[in-house]
């Protein structure tokens, strides 16, 4: 029993006061329940708010649903592939977040069976799934590893697949190749272990699989260091997998080719803004020994595999990097680069900013493809200093080094560099220098580039635009 001095009413009226409020919400048709879940919707509301926000500051491609600079469309089919095998991708809610460096949206770009489903749990909607595929003729398998596994690469193993007891086995199976439905969880290990568990049909009206183990590294390992060495991403695990289900197949090869070469770009596209951040940002860096190991990683993983052309990329600009006065640094243009591009252009007007930007944003995609920027710019000291762009028309143009920082050869450096990235790439190397610029007409004679025409110089405004050409290399 709880003693309260006389007197005191305060306990009373705290009585009341919460009698009157639990009333209220009753009587309007609330709970603490329903309160909560109209709190939750709140939130997802305000984050989809913020996310669209977001996403309208952003070019993104049209076909790949992806940011420009980081789009993929040269790396995948005109017309998703068709496989017998159908793929059903469990992901967990965290991995789903991760848009920018996830492997699963590449499924969906390249696979034209394949599903997702998102969340910690799954019954009712992955059961009906399930059975589904039984009534199509299909085995389901769930590849997850396991002592109960089926190891693919065994000589029996498909016999052993199709002699199976499931639990749908009252389905009628066709006569001819066996077709299947591929089950992956997508997440990390102790993620995917409790989603397994958490879903009980997947091990009920599944057969486990399994594959060996590799000892190719995983490329993925780049960006995202796995559990182990013979782990891989749950794209490769895919590609592994539709070989060993369907192996004389023309199109698996076809479809894992795409996979793998939009998996490579998307790899580049990370390490070369992931680069660019730290540099930017360096207090950023809070762990400088793990931060080292992953470089190491990454040094690993580059010189055993072609990465979109990032080998070639990095030899062709190891000399001029090297060239560098301690302090400065060589890189790609960014979107966020085109106000000071736009601002050191003697010839600029009201549209040239929104030009420059779009240039610069078809340079970053084509990068992605090609291993190649062509718009470089050198900062100091996280301040960009000098660039140099290639014009809409192919030629290159707005070549520019600030006046503190001239006399250090930087010119030099970004037209050489410049130079090498189209002449890496096949592509014409041209540009246009006005007559009379006596400082760019030394620099370029100096760098290789020949005057190709010298007809009438005209005077003042009227002055003509000569056009230069490279012949050695660069």
């Amino acid at each position: 029993m709880v003693m309260m001095a006389a007197g005191s009413t305060f306990p009373i009226v705290l009585l009341v006061l919460c009698v009157v409020i639990y009333n209220s919400c009753h009587c309007n048709g609330f709970s603490t329940n329903t309160l909560r879940l109209a709190d939750d919707h709140t939130t997802i509301r305000k984050r989809q708010d913020r996310s669209i926000t977001q996403g309208r500051n952003r070019n993104y491609c049209k076909s790949c649903n992806r940011p420009l600079p980081q789009c993929l469309c040269e790396h995948l089919p005109e017309d998703k592939i068709g496989l017998e095998t159908k793929v059903l991708v469990l992901q967990h809610p965290v991995e789903f977040r991760r848009k920018t460096i996830s492997t699963v949206p590449l499924l969906k770009l390249v696979l034209d069976q394949c599903h997702v489903l998102v969340g910690r749990s799954f019954d009712v909607e992955l059961e009906t799934i399930i059975n589904q595929a039984c009534n199509e003729g299909r085995i389901p398998l769930l590849l997850f590893p396991g002592p109960r596994a089926t190891v693919l690469e065994d000589t029996n193993a498909m016999e052993q697949l199709q002699a199976a007891n499931y639990k749908s086995s009252d389905a009628k199976r066709e006569q001819g190749p066996a077709k299947y439905l591929l089950i992956i969880v997508d997440g990390t290990w102790t993620q995917a272990k409790r989603m397994v568990r958490n879903s009980p049909a997947l091990m009920q009206k599944c057969n486990p699989i399994q594959f060996t183990g590799t000892d190719d590294l995983s490329i993925y390992d780049a960006i995202r260091k796995q559990p182990d060495t013979h782990c891989l991403s749950t794209l490769e695990s895919c590609v592994r997998t539709l070989k060993l289900l369907e192996p004389e197949n023309a199109k698996t090869d076809e479809a894992s080719k795409h996979l793998l070469d939009s998996l490579r770009s998307m790899i580049f596209t990370q390490l070369k803004y992931e680069e660019i951040h730290l540099q930017k940002n360096p207090d950023l860096i809070r762990n400088s020994l793990k931060l080292k190991a992953k470089k190491e990683r990454q040094k690993n993983i580059l010189s055993t595999t072609n990465i979109s052309g990032i080998e070639g990329h990095t030899n062709a600009v190891d000399n001029e990097i090297e060239r560098l006065p301690n302090g400065y640094r060589l890189r790609p243009l960014l979107e966020s680069d085109a106000e000071f591009v736009d601002s050191r252009w003697p010839y600029r007007s009201k549209k040239s900013l929104v030009m420059i930007r779009k240039q610069i944003i078809a340079d970053n995609v084509n990068a992605t493809r090609t291993g190649y920027s062509s718009c470089l710019g050198i900062e100091h000291r996280g301040k960009l200093v000098g660039c140099v762009m290639r014009h809409t028309n192919g030629s290159i143009g707005i070549l520019h080094v600030d006046e503190d920082h001239r006399r250090r050869r930087l010119g030099e450096i970004l037209l050489s560099s410049a130079t090498k990235a189209l002449q890496q790439k096949n592509d014409p190397t041209y540009a246009f220098i006005l007559e009379g610029n006596a400082a760019s007409e030394a620099l370029f004679t100096k760098m290789g580039w020949e005057k190709i025409y010298s007809g009438k110089k005209g005077t003042g405004k009227r002055r003509a635009k000569r056009l230069w050409e490279c012949k050695g290399s660069g």
